[in-house]
């Protein structure tokens, strides 16, 4: 469980956000929409959403593409109007894959996708991850690793947000990390619930009130097959609160299952 290999700086937030491009035509410029929480942010990385399945929606529905990555690029800008990253492919950012750093101050509105295939896309599902603490976010690492699982009961329905059930274990604790489970199917939680297949379904924490996680992946949470960790920097969160939401095409008919998640966190 050792980060020394990590170059991501530890994020204290994350931050999702839907980019349609269902209308580009080829070459044309697609520019990330003006999202006001993640405009004073320090983005430290980012990821974009890329599933095996084809059929996986955001929770209001948006379909999410996957292979089209490989023919669409992403510009960045920075604060000085410094376009750092340019035209590289989507690709590059996907979950389990390369680790692009940013660690810098992004203007969204001036960042721009560009589809090179005349194949029309859908939506890009990407997630910003940020830290409120530049320069001084360390985080120590124990040789104590202690590890709280927590299952979610979902059920079919109109009603698509799950609240987290209250922990008395994870009650103010500093979070470090949080595992999902794999792909596999017919999966089961210790109390014997069908587990909800990662790809579909969607985390958001709150704390006080506060967006700490929105619409954080679960598939990014299945940490198990890749040189790749996440390095949250002892987050908190208000369980209760707290929700997860399932891809809008599930979401009327996935049954009684759960999302199940373990919460590594720090005893201090």
């Amino acid at each position: 469980m050792n980060n020394s290999g990590l170059s991501y700086l530890p994020f204290t937030g994350a931050y999702s956000i839907s980019v349609d491009m269902s209308q580009a035509k080829a070459g044309e410029r697609i520019y990330l929409p003006d999202t006001p929480v993640l405009s004073d942010k320090f983005i430290t990385g980012m990821n974009i959403y890329w599933s095996y399945d084809e059929d996986v929606q955001s929770p209001e529905g948006n379909l999410i593409d996957g292979n089209p990555l490989y023919d669409i690029t992403l510009t960045l800008v920075d604060k000085s109007n410094n376009d750092f990253i340019s035209g590289i492919p989507a690709i590059y950012f996907i979950w389990g894959g390369r680790q692009v750093v940013i660690n810098r101050y992004l203007v969204l509105p001036n960042c721009y996708l560009i589809n090179t295939s005349s194949t029309r896309a859908n939506s890009l599902f990407i997630t910003f991850y940020y830290t409120d603490k530049v320069e001084r976010n360390v985080v120590n690492e124990n040789d104590s690793i202690l590890i709280q699982s927590l299952s979610v009961p979902v059920y079919s329905g109109t009603y698509n947000k799950f609240y987290l059930p209250d922990n008395r274990v994870l009650a103010g604790k500093k979070i470090r990390n949080i595992y999902s489970t794999t792909f596999l199917t017919g999966a089961s939680s210790p109390d014997n619930s069908s587990i909800v297949n990662p790809e579909y379904a969607f985390l958001t924490l709150i704390y006080r009130s506060d967006i700490i996680l929105y619409r954080m992946p679960v598939l990014y949470l299945s940490q198990w097959a890749y040189p790749f960790r996440l390095h949250m920097d002892n987050i908190q969160a208000d369980l209760p609160t707290s929700y997860i939401e399932l891809s809008k095409n599930i979401s009327s008919t996935v049954g009684d299952k759960c999302v199940y998640l373990n919460f590594e966190y720090d005893e201090n």
